[in-house]
């Protein structure tokens, strides 16, 4: 009785030496599921300076207040196809408007406040890749890119005393990079915060009168927010 006794007594023991080298496995991270989705977003949107002819080496060049952006997308995720970083796919269509600040006309001061008027505006349509980042939280981070056409269009670009000397578009190449973060508040809804940079280059305009040719670049840069519904 006394050996059972200690074999017993000993295989307690042991089993609690084993309890106490037991380590748990942690938690995995959550896996992001993959669907349809669609988004919508809105912001601040900063156009760079642009500029067109109104007579052979006369050159308006235009600054720009803050305007905005709106946009929305439907795209395709598929989920954690590459361990923790995902893929999406998505068509985006975005219309971006700034108002001119002021005008100033080969290299001279620039005319601005009420005697400076037109807005600059561009239509885009855009195919986009984007990458996502799992965090093992309800954050992640991505960043992509994207190609299209975006009409740009000059409309009623002019001064006070001369009225207006430019109002035409052109539908052009175009392509933006984005980067941003989503934050998942429940399994089919995501907020997200965004910056992008787009640019449509090579815009040919002609001024007011028909004669004279010319073409700039459009560049903006934009912080917006948006939030993303999963079907």
């Amino acid at each position: 009785m006394l050996s059972v006794a200690a074999g017993a007594m000993m295989l307690i023991g042991g089993s609690a030496k084993a309890a106490d080298l037991y380590t748990p496995m942690p938690e995995p991270a959550p896996v992001y599921t993959g669907g349809w989705y669609f988004s919508a977003f809105g912001g601040a949107n900063w156009l760079d300076k642009t500029s067109f002819d109104i007579d052979p080496g006369v050159p308006v060049r235009n600054s720009y207040d803050t305007g905005y952006v709106v946009g929305g997308a439907v795209g395709y995720d598929f989920g954690q196809a590459m361990g923790p970083l995902g893929m999406r796919i998505e068509g985006e269509v975005s219309y971006r408007n700034n108002s001119v600040k002021s005008h100033a006309i080969d290299g001279g001061a620039p005319i601005s406040g009420s005697d400076a008027f037109g807005e600059t505006s561009a239509l885009a349509g855009m195919a986009n890749i984007l990458f996502d980042l799992n965090t093992g939280m309800p954050f992640s981070i991505y960043g992509g890119g994207g190609i299209g056409a975006a009409n740009v269009e000059f409309d009623g670009h002019g001064v006070t005393a001369a009225g207006v000397v430019m109002d035409d578009d052109q539908t052009v190449f175009a392509w933006q990079a984005i980067a941003g973060m989503g934050y998942e508040i429940t399994p089919n809804m995501v907020l997200d915060v965004q910056y992008r940079y787009f640019n449509a280059s090579s815009v040919s305009l002609t001024d007011a009168s028909g004669l004279f040719s010319s073409s700039t670049d459009y560049k903006s840069h934009a912080v917006l927010g948006g939030i993303r519904f999963k079907f």
